[in-house]
């Protein structure tokens, strides 16, 4: 039997009309039972979490504030020296930051902290919060001075340059002076 080429045309056309009929009902009836899986919905997924609080300040590398040789009665500040400490918020909350002597710097009992042999205060800040400009006395023991205010934790906002004063009490030994000062960072 010999089947002309019209009829071949007609029952591939025939048969792929099923075949595409039967696809579309097959997957409409799967769908309707929810049996798919892969398929993009317009459900909504939530992610919950708690980042935990990080109180951190840090001095800068070159945390030294070097005054160089004076004499008796003579006096510098960092300001004219152009040398600070860089106190950083590294943290990730407000912070304010207070300070106090570890390591006095007079060798004379009576010129040792608090007294205004040796003097602090904030120079500047790049942060929103507020810096203590005023110079007051280096604390010692348990006093402290607060010398920031808020200091921001952000980069580029998280940072307060601290300046000091000395004047070498007019009868002062000779010799090198080391004082040390401890920043206490507390939230804000």
């Amino acid at each position: 039997m010999k089947v002309s080429n019209n009829t071949l045309a007609v029952l591939l056309l025939f048969a792929l009309v099923i075949s595409v009929f039967g696809t579309l009902a097959s997957v409409y009836y799967i769908d309707s039972l929810n049996l798919l899986t892969g398929r993009a919905t317009d459900d909504i997924g939530n992610i919950t979490l708690t980042v935990g609080a990080t109180l951190s300040c840090t001095t800068d590398l070159d945390d030294i504030s070097a005054f160089g040789s004076l004499q008796r009665s003579q006096k510098n500040s960092s300001e004219n020296l152009s040398n600070f400490i860089n106190l950083s918020n590294d943290g990730n909350q407000l912070i304010n930051a207070t300070v106090n002597a570890t390591e006095q710097l007079w060798d004379t009992a009576a010129y040792n902290t608090p007294t205004s042999y040796w003097q602090i205060h904030c120079n500047s800040s790049t942060s929103a919060g507020a810096c203590n400009a005023t110079y007051a006395n280096v604390q010692n023991g348990t006093l402290v001075h607060k010398v920031v205010y808020g200091l921001q934790p952000a980069a580029g906002s998280d940072q307060a340059v601290i300046g000091f004063i000395a004047e070498v009490p007019a009868d002062e030994p000779t010799g090198t002076k080391n004082g040390q000062v401890t920043f206490w960072c507390s939230a804000n």
